[in-house]
């Protein structure tokens, strides 16, 4: 699976020019002859999950050439993308894009963190590993917004038979051990994305599945087939020997040989070249190199430009090229190429919060491979045969309906709360979002950090381990935006997600939050944690008015930022068609999650590989 940097040299002939991977730090004057002497069918803006996916299956043609740039750099070889362990401590090194929101007006003036992956894979090498799918509802709820064929069974042919996901079964001594299992029928078993159980849960995590038994919570056996209500133990991205796989390593190393394929690792897209027509025309990308140069890389007859630069930067780059509000575009003196009010809008991402624990004398979380010298080496040498601390990222979930962690009296007062909806969402939106809320949906789910993650670092304990449990509101109704502010692609957008506009929003993370102590007070939990919370406290917290200030002094996002580029009709804000297609333009695309009308109840990496498999069979038989 892993190559080394030499392939960056390895060149193959393409449409006159040579080249597969080219890093453009290193192979500057190659990629600026490709540009000179090449045109291309395909050029992908961005190369991460769904990019990488796309240029996979698009280049399954071998009579369409296709260019994908990216801005970031391979993780071939990085132990902060391959081993699972190590997954978020990419935040502030050179693969985090560094964004943050613009501080948040309903939740203390904070401007949260959103890094993002600047790297080969996108997100799919910098997450959680989480493979988790929603249920069977959401997906449906696409197509009830007016996207024909954008539903749970195309949905679930592209996460299981199109991704075709490789299932690695857990060894029947880690299937005893930990309890842990897979319905075949439900997954792929050939495909190029591995899927397993971590071949080691922190005894922490194996409690927390016996503490949502003791709660009475359901274990679902299969959560994978359209239900995903319960406790379970969620599948990771990683191999049966524990390395992380991402759309680089699955999808694109085993074609590296393709001859219809390049792609500029290093190459920032600065804007979209249009034509006016009664539709408008993209004729290529202007490409700026690590030298400060820029470039046109040009479109062949009947191309298309997809973007798959993310929630981010793909209304970022559309705007700058005069695609949006003309009121955005024109405060900034940009030529209004196409007056699309949807573009930037509708913005969502899930929220969440944490509280602290502290495990007794003798039980390690991985905050002990920072000052227990010993077990590091020890975890370091385990981790080259597969096995050990290093090799978990995450696992089990709770996924939570409402009457988990809601009482009758609490659903009546949810149903009040409800009667009245919120500003900056769709009526329909609404009405779908608060059916699900009602009828078995899953709202919230709950998810053990193994490590301190909430709290001063003041609050930690020399030589001790800390584990924190995140809450996270997984339908939040309060909607954002993000909109240039600038003419520069250098300058961040403005990262606006609204977060806690909604009264819903609050009150039912406050009282999710509230119930997420209750895992802690089982027998289960009991017998390895100390009984006082760390953060924030017991003494601290106690009333609803107490946990809503705790919410909104403490809320980050979930790093699952969707919407802003919508699979919607033009009329609701919606920005692409049920064929991807910008509407007022004949060839470009957008294809990644800011596609998603709305978020699911599910870690969004398998909904970014689907929109990549779907998007490449759509565009397909289009062309």
């Amino acid at each position: 699976m892993l190559r080394t940097w030499v392939l960056a040299f390895l060149l193959v002939a393409i449409n006159g020019a040579s080249a597969t991977l080219l890093f453009l730090n290193e192979s500057l004057s190659q990629a600026k002859e490709i540009l000179q002497s090449s045109t291309f069918d395909y050029i992908i803006v961005g190369g991460g999950t769904t990019g990488l996916t796309l240029a996979r299956r698009l280049t399954d043609n071998t009579n369409k050439y296709v260019l994908v740039i990216e801005a970031g750099r391979s993780g071939v070889n990085d132990p902060l993308v391959t081993i699972p362990e190590r997954s978020f401590q990419f935040i502030g090194t050179d693969i985090d894009w560094f964004y943050f929101t613009q501080p948040q007006a309903h939740a203390a003036n904070l401007s949260i963190n959103l890094s993002a992956g600047k790297i080969l894979g996108g997100d799919s090498s910098v997450n959680g590993l989480i493979w988790a799918r929603p249920p069977k509802a959401e997906y449906d709820a696409w197509e009830q917004l007016g996207n024909h064929g954008w539903n749970w069974n195309s949905m679930y042919d592209a996460m299981k038979r199109y991704i075709s996901e490789k299932l690695n079964q857990p060894s029947p001594s880690d299937a005893a051990l930990y309890g842990y299992s897979a319905v075949p029928a439900s997954h792929g078993n050939s495909g190029p994305i591995d899927v397993s159980f971590p071949p080691f849960i922190p005894l922490q995590h194996q409690k927390f599945i016996a503490a949502s038994a003791e709660l009475g919570q359901y274990f679902n056996p299969d959560p994978y087939s359209g239900n995903n209500t319960g406790a379970f133990w969620s599948l990771s991205s990683q191999t049966s020997h524990a390395i992380r796989v991402t759309s680089e390593f699955g999808y694109f190393d085993p074609v590296l040989s393709r001859k219809n394929l390049i792609v500029f690792s290093g190459g920032l897209v600065t804007k979209l070249e249009l034509s006016q027509g009664p539709l408008i025309t993209a004729t290529g990308v202007n490409v700026r190199f690590p030298d400060g140069s820029v470039q046109l890389a040009r479109l062949a007859h009947d191309g298309d430009v997809i973007m798959s630069a993310g929630t981010f930067r793909t209304p970022q780059l559309l705007e700058l090229s005069g695609i949006g509000n003309k009121d955005v575009l024109k405060k900034l003196n940009i030529d209004v190429k196409l007056n699309l009010l949807g573009v930037g809008e509708n913005y969502e991402d899930h929220t969440i919060t944490l509280l602290t624990y502290q495990l007794k004398p003798g039980f390690l979380s991985f905050d002990a491979l920072s000052y227990n010298s010993t077990l590091l080496a020890e975890q370091q040498q385990l981790y080259k045969d597969g096995k050990g601390f290093f090799t978990f990222a995450d696992s089990p979930l709770v996924m939570a309906p409402i009457d988990y962690f809601l009482n009758a009296s609490e659903i009546e007062t949810a149903k009040e709360i409800l009667s009245t909806k919120p500003d900056g969402l769709s009526q329909q939106s609404f009405n779908i979002i608060k059916n699900q809320i009602f009828h078995g949906v899953p709202q919230v789910e709950y998810l053990l950090f193994n490590s301190f993650s909430a709290g001063s670092s003041s609050l930690k304990m020399p030589n001790t381990s800390y584990v924190s449990i995140a809450i996270t509101h997984l339908h939040p109704l309060s909607r954002g935006s993000i909109h240039i502010n600038s003419t520069s692609i250098d300058d961040h957008p403005l990262i606006n997600p609204n977060v806690l506009e909604s009264d819903w929003d609050k009150w039912v993370l406050a009282k999710a939050t509230a119930y997420a102590r209750r895992f802690f007070e089982t027998q289960s939990m009991r017998e390895i944690f100390e009984s006082e919370e760390v953060f924030p406290g017991f003494a601290a917290v106690q009333t609803q008015k107490q946990w809503e200030d705790y919410v909104t002094n403490n809320i980050n996002c979930g790093y699952h930022s969707v919407g802003t580029a919508s699979l919607l009709p033009r009329e609701r804000n919606g920005v692409v068609d049920p064929n991807l297609v910008v509407y007022g333009t004949h060839n470009v695309r957008v294809a990644d999650v800011s596609v998603m009308p709305l978020l699911v109840s599910a870690h969004t990496q398998t909904t970014a590989y689907a929109i990549g498999e779907r998007a490449a069979e759509i565009i397909m038989q289009s062309r």
